[in-house]
């Protein structure tokens, strides 16, 4: 069985979403000088691939250490945008006939595959495309109860005004995975694990997530 790596590395300087704490990762003990190496990390909750709780948006929602580890694990649906799309897709939003036809019943865990994690360290990553909201009622509606996509957010950054797609998700007691890596050229069916950090109390983690296929 293959196991292919969907996280994007946590760096110092790392890309973050606009206004999210910077990332910096300093050596404090070194192997020569103490015996054991020890560094000290500085980010936030929603660094690099990570999970959104219900706590991200919704008040006296689900935090981290709640969520059902059994949703985060198991099988999981690519959702590919349809090939031969001429038009860019740059700050682009996605609807049901951007994709090939939907199953009649989904897996908990859904991701959305637009290829557009190849520009996570350009300034392309905050105009990505991003969700129409009937398509994710729609997913939900089938049986989503996890949403990864492989962008800064399922809502638009660029220009931030509203959050649809996570009010909606988020506030169903559902969870948002994003800035997930190497999804285009998975096959439609697969099973995926997706495991935060068990921070206690907080609204979201870095996660490591995993795609496991023949």
């Amino acid at each position: 069985m293959k196991i292919i790596d969907l996280s994007h590395p946590l760096t110092s300087g790392m890309p973050v979403y606009p206004g999210d704490p910077q990332v910096t990762i300093t050596p404090v003990l070194n192997i020569h000088d103490d015996g054991a190496a020890v560094a000290r990390v500085e980010l936030g909750t929603h660094t690099g691939t990570h999970l959104d709780a219900p706590a991200h948006s919704v008040d006296g929602g689900r935090t981290v250490e709640q969520l059902d580890l059994k949703l985060l694990d198991g099988e999981a649906y690519i959702l590919h945008l349809k090939k031969g799309r001429t038009e860019p897709l740059q700050d682009t939003q996605l609807n049901a006939s951007d994709f090939q036809q939907l199953p009649g019943r989904l897996p908990n865990i859904v991701c959305v595959a637009t290829g557009w994690d190849q520009h996570f360290h350009t300034v392309l990553r905050e105009h990505h495309p991003y969700l129409d909201l009937e398509l994710a009622q729609e997913l939900w509606h089938r049986g989503a109860r996890v949403l990864g996509v492989d962008t800064l957010s399922p809502d638009p950054t660029s220009e931030p005004s509203a959050f649809p797609i996570h009010e909606f998700w988020l506030g169903n007691d559902g969870v948002i995975v994003e800035n997930l890596r190497g999804l285009t050229p998975l096959p439609h069916q697969l099973n995926v694990t997706i495991l935060p950090l068990p921070l206690a109390g907080l609204d979201g983690s870095p996660v490591r997530a995993v795609a496991r296929c023949d």
